[in-house]
């Protein structure tokens, strides 16, 4: 018995052994297939990504040639202004108040509000732009696009939809005393936010709002009714 229990063994070492080899070569034909079947995903996502970017550039470009094909204005914005009425210098914090729309409702300017609609703050827009109010000193015109570069790089796109009277700004025509702001966002009086109207501060409509006007573009450029 015991001779035939060694012979046995030693008869089973071969089939045991190619056994082995032959799980090794299917495993390594699994991990050799897994792999190149990896690079071809990966070669194909870093393709696919490089055409998204592509396509991106492109699309960043175009519009960068298409703000450069309108003729601007840039007016800088002073962070003081001589009071009209006291002769003091009174410094600008950035302050960025409201108007109502409702009192809005003569010539081209009624016109323009009559057009808008408010945002889901009430904060009047046209053609994907907010309507404010600004002084003469810029020239501008109802309907008239512009945009407000904040000291923190946000740009805010606007269209003019009120002109200030010129009694109520200083000497410059840029800020109104009364309040020291050089713009004055249009609202709509019934669904603007609550602590907006109270506080009569459009800067509250979003953190990267609360940051001074350093500068105002102009664009020859106006709304046109579709």
């Amino acid at each position: 018995m015991r001779d035939l229990t060694i012979n046995s063994v030693r008869a089973g070492r071969p089939a045991w052994s190619i056994f082995l080899n032959t799980v090794l070569l299917i495993i390594l034909l699994c991990n050799s297939y897994s792999k190149s079947y990896a690079m071809s995903i990966e070669t194909d996502f870093i393709e696919n990504t490089e055409v998204l970017g592509d396509i991106v550039e492109e699309i960043e470009i175009a519009n960068v040639e298409e703000r450069e094909e309108v003729a601007s204005t840039e007016y800088a914005i002073p962070s003081s202004y001589v009071h009209p009425k006291t002769g003091n210098l009174m410094i600008y914090n950035g302050g960025k108040t409201i108007e109502r729309t409702s009192k809005i409702t003569y010539g081209e300017a009624g016109e323009l509000n009559r057009l808008a609609s408010p945002d889901t703050d009430g904060f009047m827009k046209l053609d994907n732009r907010y309507l404010i109010a600004v002084g003469s000193r810029f020239g501008t015109k109802i309907g008239q696009y512009l945009d407000l570069v904040l000291e923190n790089g946000v740009v805010i796109p606007c269209i003019m939809g009120d002109l200030k009277a010129d009694q109520d700004t200083d000497l410059t025509h840029t800020f109104t005393y009364h309040s020291s702001c050089c713009s004055e966002f249009i609202i709509d009086e019934h669904t603007i936010r609550a602590d907006i109207f109270e506080r009569g501060n459009a800067s509250l409509k979003m953190s990267l709002w609360d940051s001074p006007v350093v500068s105002v573009i102009v664009y020859e450029q106006y709304y046109e009714e579709a």
